[in-house]
């Protein structure tokens, strides 16, 4: 029964890697399924942590298994396989990684697999000196490597006026930076060094803008939340880094950050990309009761499907009788039995639409108890007839 859920799952997770990463390979199907953490994995390609497998998250057989199956749908998508070994960074560049412990299983999983090409390949003429010299500085500034600065040297001799070399300093600059001035970090490297990042090196750009976003989250620990310039934060970097429990964590730390949208969005995107699909509808639902103003303008806009809201959003609210967005976590509850995890300090309060959600969870609980369940339809025909009919069609069919 697991082996097949496995199975089934596999498709979407192969999908999900190519969209992220444009290749299948285990790592980046580990860190696509969250079963390795980005800092984790810099710390194995930097030799720090032995062998990749004491690192991922979850039953090493379970996570064997789930790469099997996704290696042979990627294999029979007609995916082109090449052969990759596992080369360490910085100061082990050069050494041979391992990915599992067992031979036969690390064996397994010593290549990648991508689209076909579409267009021809360069001829080689096109590899001119500078060419090949740039080249190895975009890999040395992926790879951390000893020998950085050393290659920036020889070209800033051989070509200082190449605009390529240019933005290549950038980052090498940033990696260096130490400005007290945290405003400025944040600003330098979401304005300056992110986008040079995403044109130089694509989709392998977290792996040269996750350890600058952590390095400013950690001297940010410290510096309040400011609702002027709100992603000025060290939960903002936090999730820039991909390091997604940490981004929930050092928003928790906010007083009263319910109170402010831009950080419920920026939980809703943390949960998301995490695929917790059940406390990104619950998320949903805090942003609806706290910032009702600014909740249906977000919700128009985002993309719900991965929490399959979006058809429910859609219905409800270009119905002419609808109340307004603070009901639609009621109606959420009604039709997925969420709100389970939702702090009661979330649901205290006395407007119609919370007290409409609570009526919901308790008719749902007491479905079995005729007499209190007739009280509480009542009492919701009473406070909310829109949703007592909304009810009543659901529990009809």
């Amino acid at each position: 029964m697991i082996h097949d859920k496995i199975k089934r799952n596999a498709p979407a997770q192969v999908e999900q890697t190519l969209a992220e990463h444009g290749a299948w390979d285990a790592v980046l199907f580990l860190l696509t399924t969250h079963r390795l953490r980005q800092a984790d994995y810099e710390a194995w390609r930097l030799g720090e942590s032995g062998c990749l497998e004491d690192l991922i998250a979850g039953n090493s057989t379970r996570v064997v298994a789930m790469l099997d199956a996704a290696m042979a749908h990627a294999t029979a998508m007609g995916l082109v396989r090449s052969q990759i070994g596992w080369q360490g960074w910085g100061g082990c560049s050069g050494q041979t990684l391992r990915l599992f412990h067992d031979d036969a299983i690390n064996s397994r999983f010593q290549f990648r697999l991508s689209p076909k090409e579409d267009r021809p390949q360069l001829d080689l003429f096109m590899d001119t000196p500078h060419t090949v010299l740039l080249n190895r500085l975009r890999q040395a500034l992926l790879e951390r490597s000893p020998m950085l600065d050393t290659l920036f040297d020889r070209a800033f001799d051989e070509m200082p006026n190449e605009p390529a070399l240019a933005r290549l300093d950038a980052i090498r600059a940033a990696m260096h930076q130490q400005d007290d001035d945290l405003f400025d970090r944040y600003h330098y490297l979401n304005a300056v060094v992110a986008p040079i990042a995403s044109d130089e090196f694509a989709r392998g750009s977290l792996d040269i803008m996750a350890p600058l976003w952590r390095a400013l989250a950690s001297a940010m620990t410290t510096m309040p939340f400011d609702p002027e310039q709100p992603d000025v934060h060290a939960s903002e970097a936090w999730r820039r880094a991909h390091a997604w429990h940490e981004c929930l964590d050092s928003m928790a730390q906010i007083p009263d950050w319910y109170l402010y949208p831009g950080l419920h969005q920026r939980r809703i995107v943390t949960l998301t990309c995490m695929g917790k699909q059940e406390r990104v509808r619950d998320a949903w639902m805090l942003y609806c009761w706290h910032c009702p103003e600014s909740a249906p303008a977000a919700l128009d806009a985002a993309e719900l499907k991965l929490c399959g809201l979006h058809r429910l959003w859609e219905q409800c609210s270009q119905q002419e009788t609808f109340p307004g967005v603070e009901y639609f976590p009621a109606l959420v509850a009604l039709y997925y039995a969420s709100g389970d995890e939702i702090e009661f300090e979330h649901t205290d309060g006395d407007s119609e639409g919370r007290l409409s959600f609570k009526l919901i969870r308790q008719l749902l609980i007491s479905e079995q108890d005729c007499e209190v369940n007739a009280e509480l339809r009542h009492e919701l025909k009473r406070l909310s007839p829109w949703l007592f009919h909304a009810y009543m069609a659901m529990h009809s069919r």
